[in-house]
């Protein structure tokens, strides 16, 4: 009799044990049917009502915006630098010799101080039309191209997930290299870079990772994209393409490998578009104009990395959708026209006017 009252007794306090212990509660997946209570309310990982830091084994890092402000171009010699409006500047270069091409390159940087209040950056989803009319449409301040095609991008605006833009790839198809990194954001000012194929062994199994994270964020805006070029000043992106492969040309890649092969894709000079942080939180976008002869030439994975190292220097990039669909728009900059300020490529003259319709778009917004 006694053993048995002292078994429940036992039985009872060990519930009682395992009831309170936080290890054992079951947490309910927040993702299924978009229905993220984080997404909903805004809030950003690791920063709850009391201002928590965030946790250390969280995939996406963000600047500290209490960083001492430091100047973003670090070279003299390239640039021209054009005060856009308090916080926001043009760094621009036409038809000049890049010392790490070696060739005839024009660029356009724009970069936007996230701790000015009065902007801010929103991830946008719509119909396909050129960056110059979604840009006037919504009144932005400035808007460039984002995303690849949707069955290789994972694309999250405002806590909705695209069903079309949710990777439907098979792992083994040409372009499911596409997403191994992405930037996510608040809809606001605060904006990071992750690394989702961080320390896998091949672009297959980076995307398989890359691939199982982004669901998993509590950001309410993610743009997925490929390569990484710097992940926490390491330019990985110099990496990417194989050694063995650096020393072959343009026209030698493209006969080895299809044009949608990473090794190719990555590997050939083409017109870029990236995505930078710097340390001190400004958020810089890159466009690389290309496939002009003697005027704009255009990078490679390796080129661009470095080249932003050597420009920038910033702690975190990635390389965004590039080639004809490389655009930058400022409002009241660039063709009198369209304000765009690069010359895209699709009709192959060096004009504005040769911009591809795309459904995703960075903003650069006033934040009212």
């Amino acid at each position: 009799m006694k053993f048995t009252r002292l078994f429940q007794v036992l039985l009872a306090l060990s519930l009682f044990v395992v009831s309170c212990n936080p290890y054992e509660i079951e947490i309910p997946n927040h993702n299924q049917g978009n229905k993220n209570p984080d997404k909903e309310q805004g809030t950003t990982p690791g920063e709850d009502e009391g201002g928590k830091e965030e946790d250390d084994t969280y995939p996406v890092k963000y600047p500290d915006p209490t960083t001492q402000k430091v100047k973003t171009l670090l070279t003299t010699d390239f640039f021209r630098e054009t005060k856009v409006k308090e916080g926001i500047t043009l760094y621009s270069a036409e038809r000049k010799v890049c010392s790490v091409t070696k060739a005839y390159q024009t660029v356009f940087v724009l970069e936007v101080d996230l701790n000015n209040p009065d902007y801010k950056i929103n991830f946008l989803k719509t119909q396909n039309d050129t960056i110059s009319a979604i840009g006037k449409r919504n009144k932005a301040i400035a808007a460039i191209n984002a995303c690849y095609e949707a069955d290789a991008t994972y694309v999250r605006t405002n806590g909705y997930d695209w069903p079309e833009y949710t990777i439907s790839l098979a792992s083994d198809h040409l372009r499911f290299w596409k997403h191994e990194a992405a930037i996510v954001g608040d809809g606001k000012r605060k904006v990071g870079i992750v690394h989702g194929a961080k320390g896998t062994k091949n672009v297959t199994e980076g995307g398989i990772q890359a691939k199982k994270m982004y669901p998993e964020l509590t950001e309410r805006n993610i743009f997925s994209s490929s390569p990484m070029l710097i992940d926490d000043y390491d330019p990985v992106g110099s990496r990417f393409v194989p050694d063995y492969l650096t020393n072959m040309s343009d026209s030698e890649l493209k006969k080895a490998y299809d044009g949608e092969d990473y090794r190719t894709h990555q590997g050939v000079r083409h017109p870029r578009v990236a995505v930078a942080l710097t340390d001190d939180n400004d958020l810089l976008f890159v466009v690389v104009d290309g496939r002009f002869s003697g005027k704009a030439e255009g990078m490679d994975a390796n080129e661009l990395t470095k080249f932003l190292v050597k420009h920038f220097n910033p702690r975190w990039a990635i390389n965004m959708d590039g080639g004809g669909s490389s655009t930058m728009y400022i409002a009241g900059y660039g063709d009198p026209k369209n304000n765009v300020l690069n010359y895209p490529c699709d009709n192959k003259k060096w004009d504005h006017y040769g911009q591809r319709a795309r459904p995703t778009v960075f903003l650069v917004e006033y934040d009212e």
